[in-house]
């Protein structure tokens, strides 16, 4: 009965382990992403509905080039230098689009948005990166004093 009860106790929490994941969402059209984007900008930003449609249109395109990079990507394995060029590129395309459909003021604040989510961003990277120690990557050392 011993041996049962132990048995049960040290196989429980595996068979809980092995139990799939619920929480993968359902993978979004480039369209519906730029839709939802443009939605929450026209709040934020209080944007017109031609605003609204250009923005949309602008969204939907570089969501779909930045799919296709990736996939270009992974299949060609290129290298970090490349991809974080590409990124930059499309940033600074998406800049100039926006700063030509937006006023001044709305730019700003479309700016101050964008480096706030930066922001977010990195602390939620630096966060995540802490909790695995073995996955830590070593810098240089550090001064004492």
């Amino acid at each position: 009965m011993r041996k049962l009860f132990f048995t049960l106790l040290l196989t429980l929490p595996l068979t809980l382990l092995a139990q799939p994941h619920l929480h993968k969402g359902e993978k979004m059209s480039p369209e519906q992403q730029a839709v939802l984007k443009a939605k929450s900008l026209r709040l934020q930003l209080d944007l017109t509905e031609t605003q609204e449609g250009a923005i949309k249109s602008v969204l939907q395109d570089q969501i779909q080039t930045m799919e296709n990079h990736r996939k270009k990507a992974k299949e060609e394995k290129t290298s970090v230098y490349d991809r974080r060029l590409h990124h930059l590129e499309n940033l600074l395309a998406l800049q100039t689009q926006m700063k030509s459909i937006l006023s001044a003021e709305q730019f700003e604040t479309w700016k101050k948005t964008m480096a706030h989510k930066k922001r977010m961003a990195m602390r939620h990277l630096g966060s995540r990166e802490g909790k695995n120690p073995a996955m830590k990557k070593e810098g240089p050392p550090r001064k004492r004093g």
